[in-house]
């Protein structure tokens, strides 16, 4: 039987090291959020707190959650029949898969087009406390080629940022996070004229936005272990919160 071999432990001197550097470092990071904090504060830059955000939001869809659920359930049939009936059709056909996948591909900007607009404004109304049902979702079909244009003219701006490094992808990415709400408020306002818009509005409230979207994450985690159940209240709930974040956007310019 081979004799164990057990790890020399590190010098003293380098445990010490390590411990001097771990706690600089957290020194430094604890100067940095503060510094960040410090800026946001002196700025005026905050919309409001993420409490307030979610309260608001809570309180919106109280008594609604019902047409919202609807909604994400029927966006949800018809994203199912349009992808996976028609490529199962398809492929019961005999096609080949590359051709399975562009047909799929291609249903599914158009879908998305038809409907992404009635999406944005069933949440924006209810942040706005309008009455709205889930047919909501089909009241803006005839906004299809500005939904196109917008989001070839976004992939296209934030790739080309990417190809520099990540960083500025992501930055540019968050920019461009409120050009839909904008469209919308302003359908008369050019494509390309709602992208600057967003970017004038995100103008020092990236960071902020960016980190309301990561409070997030432990519900969109404990989603996954529901199957995906959790989903139908976490949806309308994010969703709501954001449109509150643009809201006061909006209404601090």
């Amino acid at each position: 039987m081979s004799a164990v071999r057990f790890c020399p432990e590190p010098p003293v001197e380098t445990l010490k090291s390590l411990k001097g550097f771990y706690f600089f470092y957290l020194i430094e990071k604890n100067i940095a959020i503060l510094k960040i904090n410090a800026i946001i504060k002196a700025e005026g830059r905050s919309i409001m707190s993420f409490k307030d955000l979610k309260t608001k939001a809570k309180e919106s869809l109280k008594g609604h959650y019902g047409e919202a659920i609807k909604m994400i359930l029927v966006y949800g049939l018809i994203a199912f029949v349009c992808g996976g009936v028609i490529g199962g059709i398809l492929g019961a056909a005999g096609a080949k898969e590359d051709i399975i996948t562009f047909v799929s591909e291609i249903v599914t900007v158009i879908y998305t087009c038809l409907l992404g607009f009635g999406l944005e404004s069933f949440f924006l109304k209810l942040s706005r406390n309008e009455e709205v049902t889930w047919k909501e979702l089909f009241s803006k079909t005839n906004m299809f080629v500005s939904y196109l244009v917008i989001s070839l003219l976004v992939g296209i701006f934030v790739t080309l940022w990417s190809l520099l490094l990540i960083i500025p992808g992501i930055i540019a990415a968050l920019g461009y996070s409120q050009v839909y709400l904008v469209k919308l408020d302003n359908p008369e306002m050019g494509d390309f004229d709602a992208i600057k818009k967003s970017k004038e509005l995100m103008k020092g409230h990236k960071w902020e936005f960016f980190l309301l979207g990561l409070s997030f994450i432990g519900w969109m985690i404990l989603g996954i272990f529901t199957l995906g159940i959790l989903y139908l209240w976490l949806i309308p709930y994010m969703s709501v919160t954001m449109c509150n974040f643009y809201n006061g956007l909006v209404s601090q310019k």
